[in-house]
C-alpha cells in the first residue's frame, strides 16, 4: 500500500523529478528502502529501511547520501556500523535520524557532528557512552534525544542539556531499577513454556519491545538458578538469583526473552514472555 501512495504521490508532487535522481530511488528500493515525499516539500524525501531493509550495511547508505534532499531516514535494525555513518555527512537537510538497535558506536558519531538542522535523534540499543554525547553538543537544533540501553550517564546527559536547554534526553526505563509488583497470584495467569537448552525448540536470538507485563519465575529444580534478561542487541544481562524452592516476580516487557542459568552459568533453558501476566516454572 505505502508503495502504491508513493507512486500517486510522486506523479502528483515531484513531476521533475531527474532521471538520474529516478536511478537512486529504484536503488534504494531495491536494497529494501521505502522512500516517500516529505509532504510540503517538493523533492524532499523520507527514507525508511526498518520494514523491509534490515539486511542494509554501509555499503547500502551511499545511493542514500547521493539523494541528497533526504529530511527524515529510519536506519532502526539495520546492519549498519560506526563506519557506514560517513555517508550522512552529506545529508545536511536531515531533521530526523533513527539509529535504534544498530551497531554503531562513539566512533560514528562524529559523522553527525555536521548536521546543523538534525532536530530527532534515536540511539537506544547502541553502545554508545558519554563521549558520544559530546560530539553532538553543536546541534543547535536538536529537541530530542533517546539513549535508552546505552551506556550513558546521567553526568553526561546533564552536560549536554547544559549545552542544549531546549533539548529533551529520554534515557527510558530501566527494568532492574523497577520496583517489583507485589500481586496475588491470579487465575488470569498463564504459564510460560519452557524451552530446554539444547531441545528442538529454540527461543528468539534477542528481545522485543512489548507491553509490559509480571512473570513470577518459580524455581522447582533441585538447584540454585540465575535469571538472565536477554536483550534487544541480543546480549545476557544478570537481573537476580532464584535458589531452589524459592519464586521471584519480574517486572517486564511482551516478547522479552529470560535464560535460566545454574549458579555456575550453565545454561539450562529459556522462557518467553506474552503478553498476559505469568507464570514460569523452572522444572525438576
Amino acid at each position: 500500500m505505502k508503495k502504491i501512495l508513493f507512486s500517486v504521490l510522486l506523479i502528483a508532487l515531484v513531476p521533475t523529478v531527474l532521471s538520474a535522481e529516478k536511478s537512486l530511488i529504484e536503488s534504494i528500493e531495491k536494497s529494501g528502502g521505502l522512500i516517500l515525499p516529505w509532504p510540503g516539500k517538493a523533492n524532499s524525501w523520507e527514507v525508511e529501511f526498518h520494514l523491509r531493509g534490515r539486511e542494509l550495511t554501509d555499503d547500502g547508505l551511499a545511493n542514500v547520501a547521493s539523494l541528497k534532499s533526504v529530511i527524515a531516514l529510519n536506519l532502526r535494525d539495520t546492519q549498519i556500523t560506526s563506519a557506514g555513518l560517513i555517508h550522512l555527512k552529506a545529508l545536511s537537510k536531515l531533521k530526523r535520524l533513527h539509529l535504534e538497535r544498530t551497531k554503531i558506536d562513539d566512533s560514528g558519531i562524529n559523522h553527525l557532528a555536521g548536521l546543523q538542522n538534525l532536530e530527532y535523534l534515536n540511539l537506544y540499543g547502541t553502545k554508545i557512552t558519554d563521549k558520544a554525547l559530546e560530539q553532538l553538543k553543536d546541534l543547535k537544533n536538536l529537541k530530542q534525544l533517546y539513549v535508552w540501553q546505552t551506556e550513558v550517564t546521567d553526568a553526561g546527559v546533564e552536560e549536554l542539556e547544559k549545552s542544549l536547554p531546549n533539548l529533551k534526553v529520554v534515557r527510558g526505563i530501566d527494568l532492574s531499577k523497577i520496583v517489583i509488583v507485589k500481586k496475588p497470584v491470579t487465575t488470569t495467569q498463564e504459564n510460560l513454556k519452557w524451552m530446554p537448552e539444547g531441545g528442538p525448540e529454540k527461543p528468539p536470538s534477542k528481545s522485543k519491545t512489548g507491553s509490559f507485563t509480571i512473570i513470577t519465575f518459580q524455581n522447582k529444580s533441585n538447584k540454585n538458578t540465575k535469571l538472565y534478561w536477554i536483550d534487544y542487541g541480543g546480549s545476557k544481562k544478570l537481573y537476580g538469583e532464584i535458589a531452589k524452592g524459592q519464586e521471584r516476580k519480574q517486572n517486564t516487557y511482551s516478547d522479552a526473552v529470560w535464560l535460566i542459568t545454574d549458579d555456575k552459568e550453565k545454561p539450562l533453558g529459556y522462557f518467553v514472555a506474552g503478553t498476559k501476566e505469568a507464570l514460569a516454572i523452572i522444572p525438576k
